[in-house]
């Protein structure tokens, strides 16, 4: 039996029951090693995919059975969530990010003692950033325990929560504290699988797992790319709820509200020769001079003010776990955005205007996340006068923790927001803030 062999051996001991997928990608792929092109391990996304191992690696980290299978399923991981075509290029930082999120989703997948100490006994957890790719114990620094608190034991971190925290807060710490971290698997460039066969088996291998761990649509978003929406026509049932919620928003559907004029009254002082007899220093003039020629008037002047009417933002959610479901209802957000009743915007993890042209043609640019923060951003960026008070989200709800700093100036400005929510429907991240929302559970 040659090493390859038995390295496959291995993996069929230790697979678990609930990933037996696994044992049909290892008959698929080709495994060998080359110490050359990869550091720890990969896998080439061709027609005919490789497994590629490092010896060296293997033979000094994995020397149970459950690390090897680890290592395998670390690299699997990167391919699964689109990390290896995630970006056009990526830095250190980003792939520091990538495996923090992917081992803590492993660590919860198997949460058994010999697949977790694979982790954590190749980093250290007393220092940055190998404290952040293994679970929190007694000697992580304390500013990283709610991060990885969040990561390991709470359903309620995202992906981009995750990602933003260590790109931008801890940087300039990474180049500071070079080295003494170790990365697993294959960070560099790749095209995504093409092999058909493949691509089944890993969607039957997330089919099982948790359905915390995979989450569609909320990633951390990729290179903005134009897709297209296929209008299609919606029940009658949903019909009438979505017309419901679009007037809650102020939106009516063609009936086009006139613009407003409020009419006030200003004071005006005048001289004129004409008597006044109201005029208080009339007596006092009269005294002064032997005939009094001017006299004092205090006249109501008419202020005509026309009010401004500024339409309802709306934000269509084009992130890919909502998007077979937007398809049904974009259609009745035409007519009112040909009315100019609201201004339409798309939202992934970047907000997009798109033209009444574009949306007529189905138009739109996504980057396939999901971030609700970045409505907010938008929004408060613009001039106070053009800011609505009424925002419309259609969404499916899974769209991130709001952060603080827009919850506060939502709650302050008095802003009223509205959801439509579709598909896999969840309310948790948007039930303390929303001032209605109407659910279109599929029929």
């Amino acid at each position: 039996m040659n090493d390859i062999e038995k390295i496959k051996l291995r993996l069929f001991s230790v697979i678990p029951i609930t990933s037996l997928h696994m044992i049909e990608f290892l008959k698929i792929v080709n495994i060998r090693f080359d110490d050359e092109q990869v550091s720890s391990a990969g896998i080439t996304c061709s027609l005919r995919p490789e497994l590629l191992l490092n010896k060296e690696f293997v033979d000094e980290y994995c020397k149970t059975d459950e690390h090897l299978f680890m290592l395998i399923m670390h690299e699997l991981y990167h391919i699964i969530l689109g990390h290896t075509h995630l970006f056009s290029s990526h830095e250190e930082i980003d792939n520091i990010a990538f495996d923090c999120i992917i081992n803590a989703l492993l660590c919860r997948t198997f949460p058994e003692e010999e697949y977790v100490s694979f982790f954590t006994s190749i980093n250290p957890s007393s220092s940055f950033p190998g404290c952040l790719l293994r679970p929190v114990d007694e000697n992580t620094p304390s500013e990283f325990v709610p991060l990885l608190k969040n990561l390991y034991f709470s359903n309620s971190v995202t992906y981009y929560e995750v990602y933003e925290c260590i790109i931008n807060k801890y940087k300039s710490q990474l180049i500071i504290n070079k080295g003494g971290y170790l990365l697993l698997g294959d960070h560099s460039n790749q095209n995504e699988v093409t092999n058909p066969s493949i691509k089944k088996l890993l969607d039957e291998m997330i089919s099982k797992w948790p359905r915390e761990i995979i989450v569609k649509g909320r990633d951390l978003g990729g290179i903005m790319q134009s897709k297209l929406l296929k209008f299609q026509d919606p029940n009658k049932i949903n019909q009438i709820k979505m017309k419901k919620l679009l007037k809650k928003a102020g939106i009516n559907q063609g009936n086009v509200t006139k613009e407003q004029a409020s009419i006030t009254f200003q004071n005006a002082d005048a001289v004129s020769f004409i008597p006044n007899y109201k005029d208080r220093l009339s007596f006092a003039k009269s005294l002064i001079y032997e005939k009094q020629l001017l006299y004092n008037y205090s006249l109501s002047k008419l202020q005509i003010t026309k009010e401004q009417n500024i339409k309802t933002h709306v934000y269509l959610d084009v992130s890919g776990s909502v998007i077979l479901d937007i398809n049904r209802f974009a259609s009745l957000l035409l007519k009112p955005y040909k009315n100019k009743e609201c201004s339409l915007f798309t939202f992934s993890t970047k907000v997009v205007p798109i033209s009444y042209k574009d949306f007529k043609d189905g138009k739109y640019s996504t980057t396939g996340g999901t971030n609700i923060n970045c409505i907010f951003s938008h929004y408060f960026s613009l001039p106070k006068n053009k800011r609505p008070k009424k925002v419309l989200i259609l969404t499916d709800g899974d769209v991130g923790s709001i952060d603080q700093t827009y919850y506060s100036k939502i709650k302050n400005e008095g802003i009223k927001l509205y959801f439509g929510l579709f598909g896999d429907i969840t309310t948790r991240y948007i039930h303390n803030i929303a001032k209605y929302y109407e659910e279109f559970k599929k029929l």
